[in-house]
């Protein structure tokens, strides 16, 4: 019971199993086992049939391996004869939303504005609360149901507050039902804005970045698997310019896995730096975007501030960082500025800029996206986002 279960890796062929786009499963699942180990021991107690109804909330900054996560959930589930439904919050934006694709009925209801089932019958006029409770039900009496909801953060309050509490009614039944969110760091207030406070009592996992050591094996497993060598300095270099971040492993193991039709056996150090310039284009892409995130929401040079406080250290304390806030958002000693710094520190939380891991440090913030703001200070200095090591 509660085992984590990883499969190898396939090569299909010589094709490339790694994959940094669209948050799926990587080949070799590394690191966080405490995550798949919470996740695995609800599937199988909904399994076993005993009292079943559990919540799980991951949340983490972008890329971290949140979505991936879901998907692996899911795959899990199936494994074990579990239903699964998944969502991206902005498809559930209504209650009449959620009803339509818990229903599966999402077309058709657009069209005739009603979903009936066996003696269940809903409309636009029928009462939400009551609607869920029902077609979940329904699932319900066939199987086992995992309930996988990603970016969460997006969820409006009222939509996640009938989530919630028809989950906590259906658990309370000893519904055998899994419901699990997931999203950035702001997800905590986003739930707290649907006054649904039972949540807290979720188990909470907050997702980090990759140990060194599941850093080497989200690498080196897949290459293996494939009956390829990599050279251990090469190994190391890969892990060292990636900062444990799951997404920058993905595409280092894609530029690295070459040209299908003519692969290498032994990836070396001057294979990582033929590819190397590659990798910054790519990473300083996806950083100027982030970027263009601070730019629209016209936090660029709170990023710089908050970036230049934390100089080589890896955490701030929240009164710290509303220092360097203080020229931007003004004297500490008006409760409209000082609000306005929780702001734009909850707003650089938001884009991944920094985020409060949790693990008993409240009010301690750790930096966000690895390197995301060594490259915002190189961009402000050059006057350049799109500067490069």
């Amino acid at each position: 019971m509660g085992l984590i279960r990883q499969r190898a890796p396939s090569c299909d062929g010589g094709r490339c199993p790694f994959a940094p786009d669209f948050g799926q499963v990587p080949p070799y699942f590394a690191g966080h086992a405490r995550e798949r180990r919470a996740t695995s021991k609800c599937l199988d107690a909904m399994q076993a049939g005993g009292r079943s109804g559990h919540c799980l909330i991951l949340w983490g900054p972008p890329g971290y391996g949140k979505t991936a996560m879901l998907a692996w959930a899911a795959a899990e589930a199936r494994a074990r004869g579990i239903r699964v439904q998944q969502y991206v919050a902005p498809e559930i934006a209504t209650k009449e939303q959620l009803i339509a694709r818990v229903a599966r009925r999402p077309r058709w209801t657009e069209r005739v504005g009603e979903i009936s089932r066996g003696r269940f019958r809903w409309n636009t006029s029928t009462r939400a609360d009551d609607a869920l409770d029902e077609i979940l039900m329904c699932r319900l009496r066939k199987a086992p149901l995992a309930l996988l909801i990603d970016e969460a953060h997006t969820l409006e309050p009222s939509v996640g507050r009938l989530i919630l509490n028809t989950i906590q009614e259906l658990a309370s039944g000893d519904a055998a039902i899994l419901l699990v969110l997931a999203g950035t760091p702001i997800l905590a207030d986003r739930l707290a804005e649907t006054e649904a406070t039972f949540w807290e009592r979720s188990e909470i996992m907050p997702f980090d970045v990759l140990s060194e050591q599941d850093a080497s094996d989200a690498v080196r497993i897949p290459f293996e698997s494939a009956g390829r060598a990599i050279d251990a300095a090469a190994l190391a270099g890969v892990v060292s310019a990636s900062n444990g971040y799951p997404y920058f492993l993905q595409i280092w193991g894609r530029l690295l896995w070459g040209d299908v039709d003519t692969p290498t056996t032994r990836v070396t150090m001057g294979d990582v730096n033929s590819v190397r310039s590659t990798f910054h284009q790519e990473r300083d892409q996806f950083y100027s975007l982030r970027v263009g995130e601070l730019d629209r929401i016209g936090l660029v040079e709170a990023a710089v501030a908050v970036a230049e406080a934390y100089g080589g250290r890896q955490d701030l304390s929240t009164s710290e960082i509303a220092a360097s806030l203080r020229p931007i958002a003004g004297s500490e000693g008006s409760r409209g500025e000082s609000g306005l710094t929780t702001s734009i520190i909850r707003q650089l939380e938001a884009v991944g800029f920094i985020w409060e891991p949790g693990w008993g440090r409240p009010g301690c913030y750790s930096r966000g996206i690895p390197s995301l703001m060594d490259y915002v200070l190189r961009a402000a200095r050059s006057g350049d986002r799109s500067s490069t090591s």
